[in-house]
Formats: C-alpha cells, sequence, structure tokens
C-alpha cells in the first residue's frame, strides 16, 4: 500500500472520531423527555445499572459489524481466484469472444 493511501485513510479515520467525538452529546441524550425523568428519578444503583445494560447490549451489535467487515476482508478476492483457476484448468472451447461459458463448481 502507498504512503499516500495510508495517509489519506488515517485522516479518514481521524475525522470520522473527531465528528463522533463533537457529537457525543447529541448521541448520549436523544431528546426522550420521558425516558429521560424516568432514568433521572431512579436512584444512582439504577441509573448505574441502565449504563451497564445500555454497554452490554452494545457489544453484540459491534461484533456483527464487525465480523461483516472482517468477512467481507478476508473473502474479497475469493471470486477473482475462482475464476483465475477455472480458466486455467479450462480454456475456452470457441474462440467466439461474445460467447459466455459458466462453470458450476
Amino acid at each position: 500500500m502507498k504512503h499516500g493511501a495510508i495517509f489519506k485513510a488515517l485522516m479518514i479515520v481521524g475525522a470520522a472520531i473527531s465528528a463522533t467525538l463533537v457529537c457525543a452529546s447529541a448521541a448520549f441524550a436523544q431528546g426522550c423527555a420521558l425516558c429521560y425523568t424516568d432514568a433521572a428519578a431512579t436512584g444512582p444503583h439504577a441509573e448505574a445499572a441502565l449504563r451497564h445494560g445500555i454497554l452490554i447490549l452494545m457489544i453484540p451489535a459491534t461484533l456483527i459489524v464487525v465480523g461483516f467487515f472482517l468477512l467481507l476482508c478476508l473473502r474479497r478476492n475469493v471470486h477473482r481466484e475462482s475464476l483465475e483457476h477455472v480458466s486455467a484448468a479450462n480454456p475456452p472451447a470457441s474462440s467466439n469472444p461474445s460467447e459466455i461459458v459458466l462453470h458450476l463448481n
């Protein structure tokens, strides 16, 4: 990977993190007055339980998203590699360039 591409990717990630930190107060308080008053009326133990519950519920969603992108990164060249393998093993039967041959493996 070129240094320019790495720098560009780091700049994009840095901008995304900065935007997230700037908007953090809006993300933590959705503006629901009923939810806010109910949470504020409870004691400190219930508030801590709500905070822990939110964090625990974020774990599966984060794992699903990270797993999806990991799967995409790992399998990004599978189609290209399978086409190279098929074309090397089975040369085209005809010289007609408009003919499409479908190989089902």
